[in-house]
């Protein structure tokens, strides 16, 4: 990140943000944008205590408050300390759910086990509905604030061995909008970022092969989704910039999900 994105936003400047799933990938990429904008940022992990330490680290380093938290973004009793800890430390403006699960296991929707979508709902869609409500308050003391939520494309479209994930991903949409229209008249916007295939990020490890060297060359951008690509959408949700945003989702993707069928109607056009 240059200086010069550095500090696009002012009205983050002094902000206060929880960024659950905060330690790396994307989550790390969001934590540093918003404290390069003059966000205080607690980074929230589950179980990457030393990236996550490392994390708040290089927040600190932008001359705002930074700390690493531990909650498990699945365990209500977990998420209630952590906003317990976000009260203490002043208060919560911006909420970014990044935490997710379900790609540990990838199997067909059909072959899918009660256990592991268990798991995978209590932290991609009832995490992020928890945390909004313990945010909410917060937020309210301090005069409305904004809360982002992460999906992925599976939540519209078919990804082989991802149901668990697509299918928790497409509740949290609904919630989005849900969440904005009661949020809205309290001054708290509500919503989504759905980025494309990430490079660089946690959930290309989660498969085999090389899937960025098959997906880029379909991307009308001419490269691959990156985290600070997400991260830069977020900050400008979170902004006054976008002050008529309200229970939208932003399609990351390089416009791939637009000419995905170029490559099999017309493969003489790549």
């Amino acid at each position: 990140m240059t200086d010069e994105q550095a500090t696009r936003y002012p009205s983050l400047a002094g902000k206060r943000a929880v960024v659950v799933g905060g330690s790396r990938g994307i989550g790390r990429a969001i934590a540093l944008r918003l404290a390069a904008e003059g966000c205080h940022v607690l980074v929230n992990y589950a179980r990457s205590a030393e990236a996550a330490e490392a994390t708040a680290a290089e927040c600190r380093a932008h001359g705002v408050e930074a700390e690493a938290v531990r909650a498990d973004a699945g365990d209500r009793d977990d998420l209630a300390a952590l906003f317990e800890r976000a009260e203490a430390w002043g208060g919560v403006d911006l909420l970014v759910n990044n935490a997710a699960r379900g790609l540990e296991r990838p199997r067909p929707a059909i072959r899918q086990r009660p256990n592991h979508l268990h798991q995978t709902m209590d932290v991609n869609l009832f995490g992020p509905w928890q945390a909004a409500q313990a945010a909410v308050p917060l937020m309210e003391q301090r005069g409305g604030g904004s809360i982002v939520n992460l999906l992925s494309p599976g939540a519209w479209q078919y990804m082989p061995d991802y149901s668990a994930v697509a299918v928790s991903k497409a509740a949290l949409a609904s919630l989005t909008r849900y969440l904005a229209v009661e949020l809205a008249p309290r001054g708290i916007r509500v919503n989504a970022v759905s980025a494309g295939w990430v490079e660089a990020s946690e959930g290309e490890h989660s498969y085999r092969g090389n899937v960025s060297d098959a997906v880029r060359p379909h991307v009308p951008a001419g490269r691959n989704v990156a985290p600070d690509d997400v991260a830069a959408a977020v900050a400008w949700i979170c902004s006054d910039e976008a002050p008529m945003l309200v229970g939208q989702t932003i399609h990351l993707d390089g416009g791939f999900g637009l000419a995905a069928w170029n490559a099999i109607l017309d493969p003489e056009a790549e």
